[in-house]
């Protein structure tokens, strides 16, 4: 009997060393799902704010000049406002809250007739033209109702299912406070965004408690009641529109039941119904629904919320998920959101938030375009925007969206210094940072880029102390870094914590540009000590960076 020669199998044995490599290489997960690379949120306040001149005469819009606002006269009067530029940008996902406030379907049709029996149908036409996505948003739990009378946000329904809130008014509040507040509207003058009452109830204004307060007018998710009304609109919504998706934005507002009655049982059984609705409905539509979810910045908080994702990850509901506030990069916890969905073949979304935020510079090209590469650098399959709605900065969106590019492009890495206080879903930022006289602290400042590699560097540190206080001594990477500059000047001082200077308190500006910073600095992490001669806090910390892009092409 003959013997086969081993190399009689070499062919078969490299067909599988390649498969095996295959099999672990990196996938398109986006795109095995059918999801785009980006996704824009619209809170739709673009198309409601139209339709009530007695609360709002003018569009906000974060970090930029709010527009004037007149009714809608055609489709293109409202598309004008965000939806028709962002369509000639590479954005090709649109996620559009539907029920912020009352549902689409339940707005006065008189004040959109131009757009027809259903104000978003011709919304959604416009923009799946040329094989673009849309998703319908549904905000599990919002409470800007608790702070604006407005009649989109406090409608027949939420009136008269108060007793469905977390912690309801008795009857005598509600008549004697609450009804006075919400049947006297404010009219705004031209620049008033904000315009309210002073007869708002005493429980909800503004104080220590303010976000407390608000959070007794959240639904009560215990109640099989609003879980069904829930899933009601994700059932309305997938019957009138021919949706590629769901998003479930479980950040709007974070509570859904008492504290000590979390229930995360009742959320996977509501997850479970909501798939259940787009699969029936895929049936009709002849194609897939996508079902994706908006989540805390890390899976430890999301399960003490009762948003168990691992289960819904491992019964394959849903398609992806969109990880986080926004607020915080370097310093998320993206990479366990990556860990745990890329187990299941499920991508993420890292997620920008465009509202001014805690570094004073955030939302200059070279800020966004750091806190982009940082998404991506941490293990994001695409990006999901939140309040991006300058039209002047779209422009961006399609250098945020291809790492490639944003290697050539000039970026300021900045360590996260969060100003928003009352979300426990957001990441601890590990500024601001105080330091005792004598004593040190530490802060780490993630680069994507190889600072060995770029043509110029500059280091700024921010500080506030009382009266004329020393400079700290600054270590990188365990090596001290000499030459620096100090400036005093209070008009170029940008404080990147909620509070301004106390009385008594100065700034300074502690910068470098020394060549040294090359040798000093490392691509990813690096670990900043402070040691300071007296008491003071840091409040930003930076790193402008501009590539050396001739270096890179050769």
């Amino acid at each position: 009997m003959k013997t086969r020669s081993p190399f009689f199998c070499l062919p078969v044995f490299c067909l599988l060393i390649t498969a095996l490599h295959a099999a672990d290489a990196p996938t398109d997960l986006l795109g095995a799902r059918g999801l785009p690379r980006v996704l824009y949120n619209n809170d739709s306040d673009d198309l409601k704010w139209s339709g009530y001149p007695e609360h709002h005469a003018a569009l906000w819009v974060p970090a930029g000049e709010a527009l004037p606002l007149h009714g809608v006269g055609s489709p293109e009067d409202y598309l004008a406002r965000r939806i028709a530029p962002l369509a000639k940008t590479s954005v090709t996902g649109l996620s559009y809250c539907g029920n912020f406030g009352a549902p689409f379907w339940e707005l006065p049709q008189e004040r959109f007739a131009s757009l027809g029996d259903d104000p978003l149908k011709p919304i959604e036409a416009f923009w799946k033209r040329e094989g673009r996505t849309f998703f319908f948003s549904v905000r599990m739990n919002d409470k800007h109702h608790a702070y604006f009378n407005w009649a989109h946000l406090w409608d027949d329904f939420r009136r008269t299912h108060r007793h469905w809130f977390l912690n309801p008014p008795s009857d005598a509040e509600w008549k004697n406070e609450f009804l006075p507040w919400l049947n006297d509207p404010a009219k705004p003058g031209p620049k008033d965004l904000w315009a309210k009452v002073k007869t708002q109830p005493e429980a909800l204004r503004a104080g220590p408690n303010r976000e407390q307060n608000g959070e007794a007018l959240l639904y009560d998710y215990s109640k099989a009641e609003v879980r069904s009304h829930y899933l009601d609109i994700v059932r309305e919504a997938c019957r009138r529109y021919d949706l590629d998706g769901v998003e479930l934005d479980w950040l709007r507002y974070p509570k859904f039941f008492r504290d000590g009655e979390v229930n995360a049982a009742v959320l996977t059984e509501f997850v479970r119904d909501a798939r259940a609705i787009l699969d029936e409905a895929a049936k009709r539509r002849g194609h897939t629904l996508r079902l994706v979810t908006r989540v805390p910045d890390g899976p430890a908080r999301a399960k003490e919320l009762g948003l168990d994702v691992e289960v819904w990850l491992k019964a394959g509901w849903i398609d992806a998920v969109i990880a986080g506030n926004g607020f915080t990069f370097g310093s998320s916890t993206l990479d366990q959101w990556v860990t745990l969905a890329h187990q299941h073949r499920v991508p993420v979304y890292g997620v920008i938030e465009r509202m001014p935020r805690g570094f004073a510079r955030y939302g200059a090209p070279e800020t966004l375009r750091a806190a982009a590469a940082t998404l991506w650098a941490r293990g994001a399959d695409g990006l999901y925007t939140f309040n991006f709605y300058n039209t002047s900065e779209y422009p961006l969106l399609a250098e945020l969206s291809n790492p490639a590019q944003l290697a050539l492009l000039p970026k300021e890495f900045f360590v996260d210094a969060c100003s928003v206080t009352n979300n426990a879903t957001i990441s601890e930022t590990p500024l601001p940072l105080a330091i005792q006289a004598n004593a040190s602290g530490k802060a780490v400042l993630f680069l994507t880029d190889d600072p060995a590699q770029a043509k110029d560097l500059r280091l700024e540190t921010v500080w506030k102390g009382s009266g004329e206080f020393a400079a700290p001594e600054i270590h990188i990477n365990g090596q001290k870094l000499e030459g620096l500059k100090l400036d005093r000047d209070k008009s170029s001082f940008t404080t990147a914590s909620s509070s301004r200077l106390e009385k008594g308190e100065s700034p300074l500006t502690v910068s470098s540009t020394s060549p040294e910073l090359a040798k000093l600095l490392r691509r990813e992490a690096n670990e900043f000590t402070f040691t300071s001669p007296g008491t003071a806090t840091l409040t930003a910390l930076s790193l402008k960076m501009a590539p050396n892009t001739k270096n890179q092409n050769q």
